[in-house]
């Protein structure tokens, strides 16, 4: 059936274009949550859904009564829609039946499944048939460097206007989770009301993210070496645990340390490049411009080094009194001062 898009196909359903079969999978589950509601909330009127409309859970069902369903007829209305959610609990053989309907599907008929949270197995003859003959669409999990412009387009969206820096720090504590993302930028629409020029303060404010006290702004720290803000942030963090496990620095810091050194390394070439090649928001090429300045391609490699002792001194593997806090101020000692 060719190539589809999450833009395309809402864009169909929006406009009543409908396939006799839907397919939405993979480990991203917004975009599969998104359309599944497009479907169930808008193909047919509330009136018709009573008569006309199943929404059925893998765990609770199975290929029989779904195929039972989508070869019903209509009653007073054009179309019978079936939904399966969760359809990842399906048995494998399951799939098998699918295929066979697939070579006839009932025409009055939507089917749709939401297989969340996992890939469907295209290698299988099952999967082949799938992904062929359905409007199919697997989401993968977005690459920190591409969460940017995701949320920045989420925002744009809603008429907001505000710098990368109040992107940055949203997207840095928010994480990848699309859900969560969409969530908290309807929270900042209703919250914000008609003001639509988006400060630090607001995000502080409506998200409960500290502008000052963060894994970004620890970052931004360690770039401009200053040293007296990154000792406060980390105190801070040691204050609230929950809220700033140190894995997840962990994990950013060697993000950081390991592009800094690429950086060294493509000193030179076009910013755009550079920005490509590091899988970074071109925003943060000014950040690795200044830690370049602070910190050579050699003190990085040690930085790189003493964060590998530092881990492995906080998942126990070298033996050590402190707890991992005080193992991330000694880094910053050895490191940053």
């Amino acid at each position: 059936m060719g190539a589809y898009s999450f833009e395309s196909i809402a864009k169909d359903l929006k406009a009543g274009k409908y396939a006799p079969v839907y397919f939405f999978a993979g480990e991203e589950p917004f975009y599969a949550q998104q359309l599944l509601q497009l479907i169930e909330k808008g193909i047919l009127d509330e009136s018709e859904r009573s008569f006309n409309q199943t929404v059925l859970y893998g765990k609770e069902t199975n290929m029989l009564q779904i195929l039972e369903e989508a070869k019903r007829f209509p009653m007073m209305s054009e179309r019978i829609v079936v939904v399966v959610k969760e359809a990842q609990h399906l048995k494998a053989a399951d799939w098998e039946l699918l295929a066979g309907y697939l070579d006839q599907p009932q025409p009055s008929t939507v089917l749709a499944f939401g297989h969340m949270h996992k890939k469907l197995d295209k290698r299988s003859k099952a999967g082949k048939a799938i992904k062929a003959n359905t409007v199919f669409l697997e989401s993968d999990p977005l690459r920190d460097y591409q969460v940017m412009p995701w949320l920045e387009k989420e925002l744009g969206a809603k008429g907001f206007r505000c710098s990368s820096n109040v992107v940055a720090a949203m997207a840095e504590q928010v994480g990848t989770d699309l859900s969560r993302l969409h969530k908290e930028v309807e929270k900042l629409d209703v919250a914000m009301g008609d003001r639509r020029d988006l400060s630090a303060d607001d995000i502080e404010r409506h998200i409960g993210i500290s502008k000052d006290y963060n894994n970004f702004e620890l970052v931004a720290a360690i770039a401009e070496r200053n040293i007296a803000k990154a000792f406060k942030i980390v105190h801070y963090f040691s204050k609230n645990p929950k809220e700033h496990p140190v894995q997840m620095t962990t994990g950013i810091l060697f993000n950081f340390v390991n592009n800094l050194l690429q950086y060294h390394s493509m000193k030179g070439k076009p910013e755009k490049s550079i920005a490509s090649a590091l899988k970074i928001h071109p925003y943060f090429l000014k950040q690795f411009a200044q830690a370049s300045r602070h910190y050579s391609g050699a003190h990085a490699l040690v930085m790189l080094e003493e964060l590998l002792i530092f881990d492995r001194k906080c998942k126990g593997v070298i033996p050590s009194s402190a707890n991992e806090y005080e193992h991330l101020r000694e880094w910053l000692i050895k490191c940053v001062l």
